[in-house]
């Protein structure tokens, strides 16, 4: 059986669907964390998968949390969740910008997958365990209704 260095988290039926969307982006950030080091078609490669991905359920992803989620947040979580959605948002942009450069900054690749992975491990870790531990089933209910909506018409689930 697999070992992990951080077990698996049963996470509660609303935020199942964001969380899913987190794999997506974990694997999105060590991909470009590795191609940083690697040769100018690797930059190139994991700089465009991301931008796709950026363009096509990234961004959905960023304002879907900012629109179920921040009001149930503490003011320190909502501080920190829009301060890293703007570095995320602002890291892109250059990213796209890089998009089709011969040479893509390596150091970009490897800040932006790094700054993805960390924002991502503290949603899972820390803020996403307090919300489920200070929202009522009521209003877990009401998030699940729209997470479950928002998964149906991911790109990847649709069709």
């Amino acid at each position: 059986m697999a070992r992990f260095n951080q077990p698996p988290v049963k996470r509660t039926h609303a935020l199942q669907p964001l969380s899913r969307d987190h794999y997506q982006g974990l694997v999105q950030a060590q991909h470009l964390i590795k191609a940083a080091d690697g040769d100018a078609n690797a930059r190139r490669k994991a700089l465009a998968a991301f931008v796709d991905a950026w363009n096509i359920e990234n961004t959905e992803h960023f304002a879907d949390e900012e629109r179920l989620l921040i009001e149930h947040m503490s003011e320190e979580d909502r501080e920190r969740l829009l301060a890293e959605h703007a570095t995320l948002r602002e890291l892109a942009e250059r990213a796209r910008a890089q998009r089709r450069e011969v040479e893509p900054d390596g150091e970009l690749l490897r800040r932006l997958g790094q700054a993805l992975n960390d924002h991502i491990r503290w949603e899972e870790r820390e803020l996403f365990t307090r919300l489920e531990q200070s929202v009522d089933e009521a209003t877990l209910a009401g998030i699940a209704r729209h997470t479950e909506q928002i998964e149906a018409q991911r790109p990847r689930n649709a069709g």
